[in-house]
């Protein structure tokens, strides 16, 4: 991340959104609406990640968040 010109400093606000995001995906098979939430904030997430790596010009590397945003699409769109 470092690479990336992210501050260390963030690391642990950024592990704590992708958490909550995972537990939100799985909430949401109790309550859809907090599902939907969940994937919206981790679409916006590796959004975040995919202009990070563009900004550093580490194009090799964008496909890597998309590996992980689409999962999280698709449980959008299924949703």
């Amino acid at each position: 991340m470092a690479d990336y010109g992210v501050p260390a400093s963030w690391m642990p606000w950024l592990g704590a959104a992708k958490a909550a995001g995972a537990v939100g995906l799985l909430v949401a098979l109790a309550v859809p609406a907090v599902g939907v939430a969940a994937a919206i904030g981790l679409a916006l997430y590796f959004a975040g990640a995919v202009v990070t790596v563009v900004r550093a010009r580490w194009f090799s590397h964008v496909p890597f968040p998309l590996v992980y945003a689409a999962p999280v699409v698709a449980a959008l769109v299924l949703s």
